[in-house]
């Protein structure tokens, strides 16, 4: 039978569903900032930072319903071969600022774009509320919004590969915890 809800032995199948299609979002993310910013091609980086904006969108929309949900259930119980508390505390910072930039990074693009006087749907079938209307002249807003997502995008990669990285060590011991979120 499969468990929607977490268990006291693992991460139930709507927090594992979030987890990796926010995963496979960041990834998209990702490249897409890239190869929008590196492109030569003005229209085709048009394209690929519209797309971006509304994967952007989309992976706010996601962060905000895995938040809920992670609030509004239980989570497993603690690993069977608990780890020192430094390592916890460790893994339990990481975590939220994984959260936090999942935040700020959305909210900084949507800034930035606002700012650009650009169409604000995604996939043309949600419109973005426009919160703001930016003077076009005045980039102060648009500039510190820009250094911020450059900056948490950064932070972000690098917490993504620590995070992976702490993956594979739980991997590699076998201790339960990776089976947790598979």
């Amino acid at each position: 039978m499969i468990a929607w809800r977490n268990t006291p032995a693992r991460w139930g199948l709507v927090a594992r569903f979030l987890h990796w299609t926010v995963a496979a979002f960041v990834l998209g993310q990702f490249v897409t900032g890239w190869l929008a910013e590196t492109t030569a091609d003005r229209d085709a980086g048009f394209g690929l930072i519209r797309i971006h904006f509304q994967t952007g969108m989309t992976l706010l929309g996601l962060v905000a319903l895995r938040v809920l949900w992670r609030l509004s259930t239980q989570p497993p119980a603690p690993a069977p071969a608990p780890a020192p508390e430094a390592t916890s505390m460790a893994a339990a910072a990481v975590h939220s600022m994984l959260y936090a930039l999942l935040l700020v990074l959305p909210i900084s693009g949507y800034l930035i774009w606002a700012h650009m006087d650009a169409e604000m749907d995604v996939l043309g079938l949600v419109e973005i509320p426009r919160l703001l209307r930016p003077d076009p002249e005045d980039e102060r807003l648009r500039a510190a919004a820009w250094y911020v997502h450059y900056a948490a995008g950064w932070a972000l990669s690098g917490l993504t590969l620590l995070h992976i990285a702490a993956g594979a060590w739980h991997g590699i011991r076998r201790d339960g915890i990776v089976s947790r979120m598979m």
